[in-house]
């Protein structure tokens, strides 16, 4: 049984120790997390993001959603998983996060599913939420940090990708074009430079494809997930 659905059990009864310590926890829950230490972007040359490596670069096993215009239409799954852990993560390690937040105010509204009304479902499980310290300040501000929490992401995810465009891209169009140099002074090797550079810019091409797809599903699955929050946070707005 969830924790939302012990709360709206009518059965439940609790003796004076542990209402007493349900007080205690309220109280806990509610006092103010210590500040969020910010740190320091890293550099263009150390820009790191867990899902930039060679492995991730291969997304064979993958099949993006494609647009009929040909730009990918939706996220990959490992990217919206990503994303969803991200969030998890956070919930469960940052102290900002501590007790009932809008995380568990979101979830919990899974368990009151058959109210189709939604201003009733909202309300519903806010005022269920209150007795666990939860606020309206605490839900928009916590709300607002996961926001945060997925911008920084996707800032970090932006600059180890440019990092890797630029190393796996970049150097390889230097490349050409140190080859394209050859072939003026070197005439007897014309033809052999001319397959050579074909050959890079085919898998120029590829790694293009590939790590365009990576950046703009990853993009849309960040976005997918703030749009979510945000409109969370409006209807939270708009109904309280």
């Amino acid at each position: 049984m969830s924790f939302l659905k012990q709360l709206l059990n009518p059965f439940v009864e609790f003796d004076e120790d542990k209402k007493k310590e349900l007080e205690k926890k309220n109280k806990s829950s509610t006092a103010p997390a210590p500040p969020l230490t910010s740190t320091a972007s890293p550099s263009a040359e150390n820009a790191q993001h867990p899902l930039i490596s060679n492995a991730n670069v291969n997304i064979a096993n993958q099949t993006p959603t494609y647009s009929p215009s040909g730009t990918i239409a939706g996220a990959l799954p490992e990217h919206e998983q990503y994303f969803e852990k991200l969030i998890d993560e956070a919930n469960a390690t940052n102290p900002f996060f501590q007790g009932t937040d809008y995380k568990e105010f979101v979830d919990s509204k899974i368990d009151i599913d058959d109210i189709t009304d939604e201003t009733i479902k909202y309300r519903t499980a806010f005022n269920v939420l209150k007795s666990t310290g939860l606020t309206k300040e605490k839900l928009f501000s916590t709300g607002q940090e996961y926001l945060n929490i997925i911008g920084r992401d996707l800032n970090k995810f932006q600059s180890a990708h440019a990092q890797q465009y630029q190393k796996e891209v970049k150097q390889k169009e230097l490349l050409i074009q140190k080859k394209a140099e050859e072939l003026q002074t070197l005439s007897q090797k014309i033809h052999a430079l001319k397959t050579e550079i074909n050959q890079i810019t085919q898998n120029i091409t590829l790694t293009k494809d590939k790590l365009d797809t990576i950046k703009n599903s990853f993009l849309l699955a960040g976005e997918k997930k703030q749009k979510e929050i945000q409109t969370e946070l409006d209807k939270i707005a708009q109904f309280f």
